[in-house]
């Protein structure tokens, strides 16, 4: 099982596109993730998963249409790759 982050772009953004994290949390369960956290009020999501990123990024895709009427872009990343991503990130 792999871990995850899901960022979901433009929720809780100046009262627009709002959503409880704690239902968010509860619809990514709903979705078969395990280990669920959400990170503040920001959309972004940490979970485990069998599931390809693909496969994942269109069931989250799918929830958040169905569930909420959004369609925002959802960015999926896997703990190693962003892991990766930070440790290689130039120094500003």
């Amino acid at each position: 099982m792999k871990r995850y982050m899901a960022l979901l772009r433009g929720i809780n953004i100046s009262g627009k596109n709002k959503v409880v994290m704690a239902e968010l949390k509860k619809e990514f369960e709903s979705l078969k993730f395990e280990d669920v956290k959400t990170y503040l009020n920001s959309g972004n999501v940490i979970f485990s998963s069998r599931e390809n990123i693909e496969k994942i990024t269109k069931q989250i895709e799918e929830m958040l249409k169905k569930n909420y009427d959004f369609k925002i872009p959802v960015f999926v990343l896997e703990q190693e790759k962003l892991k990766d991503i930070l440790e290689h990130a130039p120094i500003w």
